[in-house]
């Protein structure tokens, strides 16, 4: 059971680092262009800062900008979804990630051995040992009686295949003598 429980473990390890992996690389590639925070003071940063948008929105948080992507941009793999589509998306992702953790988690509080003393895993391992013992001795009387099986079976083939030859022996003589007496 325990080899079990660590095969899944390891499974389930290898699956999250996919995850990992999977969520990084769909977060760097699809992500929806965010216009840089303009510099105060240069007139030609991009976009221009629209303060009239920003005091009707309350915030200065970043807002997700359509941005014309340049040919090198898209060639290098990056394809921005729309943000209600991305932030779909991430949520998903987070999900499966906690979902994938706490299956690892309860795989682990059912490893064998969790909970248990020092002394009662001894004692365990005590009375597998001797159940080992009684197991090894008990193939080995088997094996004895196997043996003496095998010998036996091979007495009575013997002597089957003697008196065959016995039988044989006696009426070639008969015949011989039936034969010599005419």
């Amino acid at each position: 059971m325990s080899s079990d429980v660590l095969t899944q473990l390891q499974t389930c390890y290898d699956q999250l680092l996919t995850q990992f992996f999977s969520t990084v690389s769909y977060l760097a590639l699809r992500h929806p262009v965010v216009a840089p925070e303009p510099v105060p003071g240069e007139p030609y940063t991009y976009p221009p800062k629209d303060e009239a948008s920003e005091e009707q929105n309350g915030s200065t948080k970043h807002q997700y900008s359509t941005i014309k992507l340049h040919e090198e941009d898209t060639s290098m793999g990056l394809q921005p979804v729309p943000a209600a589509q991305f932030e779909q998306a991430q949520q998903e992702l987070a999900e499966d990630l906690v979902r994938k953790g706490q299956q690892i988690e309860h795989l682990i509080r059912n490893l064998p051995g969790l909970g248990r003393g020092e002394e009662q895993q001894a004692k365990e391992i005590q009375e597998l040992i001797i159940e080992v013992r009684e197991m090894e001795a008990r193939r080995k009387q088997k094996r004895r009686e196997m043996r003496e099986y095998v010998q036996q079976l091979d007495n009575v083939i013997l002597g089957m295949s003697s008196s065959i030859n016995t039988g044989e022996a006696h009426s070639l003589a008969i015949r011989s003598s039936i034969t010599n007496g005419k």
